[in-house]
């Protein structure tokens, strides 16, 4: 049986670079309007991204935070209300990437 691999030496041109991307390679009509990139989004959804990221962060390092206090006593007068004060974020931000959904999922109580 013969090697089939190619040598670091040979010299090799992939199939596609060959096409010429002619008239068969262009979308034509509906296909065409489907391939496009998708919009940016708006100035009230880049908001809500920014505030959504704000409140992750500040959430996040006031939890962190807290957590890291609780280590004394006196740290932990500190660091509870903090630790809270990050779940609340944390809170808020679930409820802002919620809002405006339509297509609202509820948990029932069982």
């Amino acid at each position: 049986m013969t090697e089939r691999r190619i040598a670091v030496s040979e010299e090799c041109v992939e199939p596609e670079l060959l096409s010429s991307g002619g008239d068969a390679f262009k979308p034509r009509g509906q296909e065409a309007r489907s391939r496009l990139p998708p919009e940016k989004p708006g100035l009230l959804t880049r908001l809500k991204m920014l505030l959504a990221g704000g409140l992750a962060l500040l959430g996040a390092g006031l939890f962190i935070a807290g957590a890291l206090l609780t280590s004394t006593v006196i740290g932990a007068i500190i660091g509870i209300p903090l630790m809270l004060a990050g779940a609340l974020f944390f809170f808020l931000l679930l409820k802002l990437l919620a809002s405006g959904s339509q297509n609202a999922f509820i948990f029932r109580r069982f």
